[in-house]
């Protein structure tokens, strides 16, 4: 639920009839009682510092960030919409940091060109609108798109559509989907972003990583199992080899940026250690270099093999092999 101060902030109460806002178009000044010539004279001296082309401040200064949002809709006209960082703070978001310059996409009819403190971006495609209380924005999976054509950094894309994805706003697939639809110059990064949690492959990243095992012959693995705990519940693993007491998981859309599931993760593991189980994590990026992932199986269950024939067994460590089924 969004605060009343948060509710405040990017949606206030719309002034008074004939009030003046606090961020005005100069030609529409008349409609609240000022004429054009008081306008100048208040924009010369200071009274009214100019935001934007023709888009002035009618309090004192500084301009807050819902002043420089509204300015930069009234500056760039009809069918404006908010995109990009911006537009995900104004859906609530969190930890996205405000941007210095602001997204607005219009239509191709609309020939405003950036300046300032706003980058126009002629868009063909329509654009969904997100449908919150503040000013027009684009919805969540278009807006972290459009900020990922901007962002230089891998890590940069990874992060903001972790936190767009985690906190509920959008799914992997709709942001997939904007991805596929928009514009390949700058989209690297956010194309990585996503094949990292395993979106666009011809399938899971679990059951390619399955099949890659059965073709290059490693058997004696039971895939998608079920192990029981001390405590009586369950744990699946994506593939579990039972002498071995081995598992293997591939944590496609396990985004650890989220601290506390980055905790529910370890703790995970630290259950699977009780009961005598070692497990190895592999994201779906692993699978790009097929003969890699084969070559680091192999090894990781070569260790394993060693580790038991040294004495760590079932009898040496005093633990029973976990009781293990494939049901789902």
């Amino acid at each position: 639920m969004v605060s009343i101060d948060r509710l405040d902030e990017i949606c206030p109460l719309p002034p008074l009839p004939g009030q003046l806002p606090r961020v005005v178009l100069g030609r529409r000044a008349p409609a609240y009682g000022i004429s054009r010539r008081t306008q100048e004279r208040r924009a010369a001296s200071g009274r009214w510092p100019r935001l934007l082309p023709g888009v002035y401040l009618t309090v004192a200064p500084p301009a807050t960030e819902l002043d420089r949002w509204v300015a930069a809709l009234l500056f760039a006209g009809d069918g404006a919409t908010l995109s990009g960082a911006a537009a995900l703070r104004i859906i609530g978001v969190r930890g996205i940091a405000a941007p210095g310059r602001l997204l607005v996409l219009v239509p191709p009819v609309n020939r405003k060109e950036s300046t300032g403190f706003v980058q126009v971006r002629r868009t063909f495609r329509p654009v969904e609108v997100a449908q919150v209380h503040g000013p027009r924005c684009a919805a969540p999976a278009r807006a972290v798109a459009d900020l990922c054509l901007t962002l230089r950094r891998l890590d940069d894309a990874r992060a903001a559509v972790a936190k767009v994805v985690q906190q509920g706003h959008a799914s992997v697939e709709a942001i997939g989907a904007e991805l596929m639809a928009g514009p390949r110059q700058g989209s690297r990064n956010l194309r990585l972003a996503l094949e990292e949690v395993g979106w666009g492959a011809e399938s899971a990243p679990e059951a390619r990583a399955l099949r890659l095992l059965r073709s290059a012959g490693i058997a004696g693995f039971v895939p998608n199992a079920w192990l029981r705990l001390p405590d009586g519940t369950w744990r699946r693993v994506d593939a579990y080899w039972p002498h071995l007491r081995f598992s293997l998981e591939m944590d496609g859309k396990q985004w650890h940026f989220n601290g506390q599931l980055w905790v529910q993760g370890l703790d995970r593991d630290v259950d699977l250690a009780k009961i005598g189980v070692y497990g190895v994590h592999r994201p779906p990026s692993a699978l790009r270099n097929a003969t890699q992932f084969i070559a680091d199986v192999r090894a990781l269950l070569a260790a394993r093999e060693a580790d038991l024939r040294l004495g760590l067994d079932e009898g040496a460590a005093g633990i029973t092999s976990p009781h293990w089924t494939t049901r789902r």
